[in-house]
C-alpha cells in the first residue's frame, strides 16, 4: 500500500447519474476508478423512497405529456446505496428531477444519502440548508462543495420554510443584432438572477474560510445547440471563481460542453451524462421538455447521451496541482466505464471537446497524458 504525503488527494467529478430503474451491476465497470479517489462527486438525478409518495404540485402536469402510468415515481433507495458502495461520497441533489416524486421522496433521498456516508449538496429542508456548503476531509485535505441549479420548475426552489433546491435562476431578454439595420429578428440574451447569484457567492465565501479547496456544482445549460454556452453561464461562472471557487463542475445538458480556464481555474460547463437509466426511453427529446437536444440533426443523440467526461483532479499540499478529464462511455445497458487512450472512443470524445471548446470561444488547451487529457 502506497502512503501518500499529507495534503495529497485525488478528486473525481462526473455529471448526471440517473438510476430511475435499479440494476445492481450499473456501476461495476466504473467502480475501481470511482473507489480509488478520495473525493468522488456526481449529480443524483432522481428521487428515491420506499413508498410511492406524491408528485410535486408544480410538476404534476408533466405527467400529462406521457402515456401510461405516472412517470414521476420514486426509484428504489438501493440505487443510492449502490452509489455509496461504488465510491461516491458527495452528490448534488440540485436539479430538475429531484422533486418529481414530491417532498417526502425528496427528503427521504437525502436521508438515505447521509445514512450511507454520502453528503448531499444543493438541496435541503429550507434555503439555508440548500445553500450550506458540505465539507469532506481526507489525508489532511478539506474540500467544500456548494451546489445550485438553473434547471428547475417554478416553485421547486427552497424557501425560508419550504424544502427545495438552491436556485440560480436566469432571465431572458431580446436585443437588437445591430442598430444600423431595422426589421431584423431579435437575438435572445440571458442574465443570471442577481439575488440568487449573491446567495451562492456568499456560500462560496463561507466555504473558502474553512476549506482548502472549494468546488461549485451547477445544473444548467442549453440543450438545443451543441456548442453554445449561455451568457448567464459565463457571467455566473466567472463570479463564482472571483468569490473563491477553485473548480466548477457543470452538468445538466444531455451532451458535453466546452471547457474554460478563467483566472487559472477550470470550468467544466457540462460533464454530460455519466449514467442514464431513465424511467423509460426518451429518444432525442428529454421527458417533459418540448425541444429536441442538439437539433442539428447530424448527430446520433442516443449515442451522444452515453458519452461523458470525468474530471480528474490532483491535489498536492492542499491545493489543486492538476486538472484533467477522462472520457467516459456507457454501454447499451447504461453501464459507464472510464475509457483508455487506446480506445477509439477516447480520441473521438477528446477531439470533440477540442472542437466545441474552440467554437465557443473558450480559453483552454488540452494535452494527452496516459488515460487522461490535461487542461491548461
Amino acid at each position: 500500500m502506497t502512503i501518500k504525503p499529507p495534503g495529497t488527494a485525488t478528486l473525481i467529478g462526473v455529471g448526471d447519474v440517473m438510476i430511475a430503474r435499479y440494476q445492481a451491476d450499473l456501476l461495476d465497470p466504473a467502480a475501481p476508478v470511482l473507489q480509488a479517489a478520495d473525493f468522488t462527486f456526481g449529480n443524483c438525478e432522481w428521487p428515491y423512497s420506499e413508498e410511492a409518495g406524491d408528485t410535486h404540485p408544480v410538476e404534476a402536469h408533466l405527467n400529462d405529456d406521457v402515456e401510461g402510468d405516472d412517470l414521476f415515481t420514486p426509484g428504489d433507495p438501493e440505487a443510492i446505496r449502490l452509489k455509496a458502495r461504488k465510491g461516491f461520497n458527495v452528490l448534488s441533489f440540485a436539479n430538475n428531477h429531484c422533486l418529481h416524486a414530491g417532498y417526502r421522496a425528496f427528503l427521504r433521498s437525502m436521508d438515505v444519502m447521509r445514512e450511507v456516508g454520502i453528503a448531499p449538496v444543493g438541496a435541503g429542508r429550507n434555503l439555508a440548508e440548500a445553500l450550506q456548503p458540505v465539507y469532506l476531509q481526507s489525508n489532511g485535505v478539506t474540500v467544500a462543495f456548494v451546489g445550485c441549479t438553473s434547471a428547475l420548475l417554478p416553485g421547486t426552489q427552497a424557501g425560508r420554510r419550504t424544502p427545495g433546491v438552491a436556485p440560480l435562476r436566469r432571465h431572458s431578454y431580446f436585443r437588437q443584432p445591430n442598430w444600423s439595420d431595422w426589421g431584423l429578428a431579435p437575438q435572445v440574451g440571458t442574465l443570471v438572477d442577481r439575488d440568487d447569484l449573491a446567495a451562492v457567492c456568499a456560500s462560496i465565501r463561507t466555504a473558502r474560510e474553512k476549506a482548502d479547496i472549494v468546488v461549485l456544482s451547477v445544473h444548467w445549460g442549453l440543450l438545443e445547440e451543441r456548442v453554445a454556452i449561455a451568457d448567464y453561464q459565463r457571467e455566473a461562472a466567472h463570479a463564482f471563481i472571483d468569490h473563491g471557487a477553485d473548480l466548477i463542475l457543470g452538468h445538466g445538458t444531455l451532451v458535453t460542453k466546452g471547457i474554460e480556464v478563467y483566472q487559472g481555474k477550470v470550468i467544466f460547463y457540462s460533464l454530460g451524462k455519466f449514467l442514464m437509466k431513465g424511467p423509460r426511453p426518451a429518444g432525442n427529446r428529454p421527458i417533459g421538455v418540448k425541444a429536441e437536444a442538439s437539433k442539428e440533426g447530424s448527430r446520433d443523440i442516443a449515442q451522444e447521451k452515453r458519452k461523458g467526461l470525468a474530471a480528474r483532479v490532483d491535489i498536492e499540499n492542499g491545493r489543486i496541482s492538476r486538472v484533467a478529464f477522462t472520457p467516459t462511455f456507457a454501454d447499451e445497458a447504461s453501464r459507464p466505464s472510464f475509457l483508455q487512450a487506446s480506445d477509439p472512443m477516447f480520441t473521438e470524445i477528446a477531439d470533440d471537446l477540442r472542437v466545441i471548446t474552440a467554437a465557443a470561444g473558450l480559453t483552454a488547451t488540452f494535452t494527452t497524458a496516459s488515460d487522461r487529457i490535461v487542461i491548461s
